[in-house]
């Protein structure tokens, strides 16, 4: 049974008990009354006409028609007896069932309720004996409270039922009103199981229980799915950060592949023979170191990104950035003395970090174009102050990075060019350093690209206090 159909029962069954009790009060109290006021009729009737001897007669009725009269002599014989409702237009009542008073009969002075001789109404009695020796007897039919009581019975359930109809629909109404917001959450829910957590009850929190349970539902629906969302998000960077885990450590076990292959291969055709002039042998040991040096520096790279992952604190000291700066683009002319090269370098520029990583950071960007871009490419580099940060921008005219590769360009071990290959030298560990350094430093590095073509780099950092 629905909670609706509860509610409807109980109300009804409590309505109902309500005006059974209160109709049995009324119809209790109206027939005390009437029977109070028929009592003080049979009290204030006057006797002394009809005790009189001779009683009379005909139409010199004492009693109005209204009352029963039976007189007894002395020895309990019925002398006159006059039914109620005698006369023109009147049929006679039926004379009530009563005995000669006597002290194991009909009581004397006090009023009592008798049946008439055929069982058809009942009559109030009062009994009396006059100063003749005569006993009177009056009574008093009550068909006119049992009328009225019997009207009063009908009114009463007829508008008993009606109250109760109308009070009924005015509840049902009322329930549906009130209990639609826990129908709208059972639906809700269905809808949430389903699997979408955006649904709301909406209802208005007004101060009732169920607007209240409607706002606490709406509220805890809010942290579910706040919840559930942080969750999601949580997998989904697990799951990102294993995939990207796999994937460095399988480029690592790629990177380091290639030296150990070349310095086994070594070692075996070391001891198989085959390195016995003394040429091949200088040759071999020349390669070999090459390939250590390599793997020593693919090991040092990996271990800072470690270290820089882990957050460990890098050196916070004064560094004069424009001489760094300066320092690289001197080692660039060194290198490529013929590239075109435009600076603008701002004096007196100074940031708080690590100056040694800060050089390798300037290192690998400028390393970045001599590897991909050819000698006689442009490049222009400028460092510039303002607004309490500081820019280095390295910008040049080369073929740019393809749209597709940009989004990982900062990926560690990440190259365009597919096969791998080392023909053009590096790991693809050089700007995911970069951006590493700089991002513990307090700083960034971004991409974008150079108009008329090329890449350009820009390092910004906080400039110390």
């Amino acid at each position: 049974m629905t909670l609706r159909a509860r509610l409807l029962l109980g109300l009804a069954a409590l309505l109902a008990v309500s005006l059974l009790v209160s109709g049995g009060l009324v119809v209790g109290i109206t027939r005390a009354s009437l029977l109070d006021e028929l009592d003080n009729d049979l009290r204030t009737a006057r006797v002394a006409d009809i005790s009189a001897p001779g009683p009379r007669r005909g139409g010199n009725d004492p009693t109005g028609r209204r009352f029963a009269l039976l007189v007894f002599n002395a020895s309990g014989d019925l002398i006159e007896s006059l039914p109620s409702g005698r006369g023109s237009g009147y049929a006679a009542d039926p004379l009530p069932a009563v005995t000669p008073p006597a002290e194991d009969g009909l009581p004397l002075g006090r009023i009592v309720e008798r049946p008439a001789v055929d069982g058809s109404l009942s009559y109030r009695i009062l009994a009396l004996r006059t100063g003749q020796g005569l006993a009177v007897v009056l009574g008093a039919p009550m068909r006119g409270i049992e009328a009225s009581i019997a009207v009063l019975v009908r009114t009463l359930v007829l508008v008993g039922l009606a109250v109760l109809l109308l009070m009924l629909a005015f509840g049902w109404l009322i329930i549906r009103r009130d209990l639609r917001p826990l129908e709208q959450m059972t639906g809700t829910a269905a809808r949430i199981s389903a699997g979408d957590l955006s649904q709301r009850v909406g209802v208005s929190h007004d101060g009732s229980e169920v607007g209240r349970l409607g706002h606490a539902f709406d509220t805890m629906l809010d942290q579910i799915q706040s919840a559930f969302m942080s969750q999601q998000a949580a997998l989904a960077d697990k799951e990102r950060s294993e995939g990207r885990l796999r994937q460095f450590v399988a480029d690592a076990s790629h990177e380091l592949r290639t030296p150990l292959t070349a310095l086994r291969g070594y070692a075996e055709l070391y001891r198989a023979g085959g390195l016995e002039d003394r040429a091949e042998l200088e040759q071999a040991m020349a390669r070999i170191g090459g390939e250590s040096r390599r793997m020593a520096a693919l090991v040092e790279d990996l271990l800072l990104l470690a270290r820089l992952d882990q957050g460990r604190p890098l050196r916070h000291e004064r560094v004069e950035l424009t001489e760094v700066v300066n320092d690289a683009l001197r080692d660039l002319r060194a290198l490529e003395p013929e590239r075109p090269l435009s600076t603008s370098v701002a004096a007196g520029v100074v940031v708080m970090g690590d100056e040694d990583r800060l050089r390798q950071v300037l290192a690998n960007l400028l390393t970045n174009v001599r590897v991909h871009t050819t000698p006689e490419t442009p490049l222009a580099v400028t460092l510039a102050a303002a607004d309490g940060s500081c820019t280095v921008t390295v910008a040049d005219r080369g073929p740019g990075i393809d749209a597709a590769h940009v989004e990982r360009i900062f990926d560690r071990f990440y190259r365009a060019d597919s096969g791998r290959s080392r023909d053009r030298g590096g790991s693809g560990l050089g700007l995911s350093i970069a951006a590493s350094v700089a991002a513990a430093h307090g700083g960034s590095i971004a991409h974008s690209a150079t108009p008329g073509g090329g890449a350009t780099f820009t390092l910004t950092l906080p400039i110390a206090a």
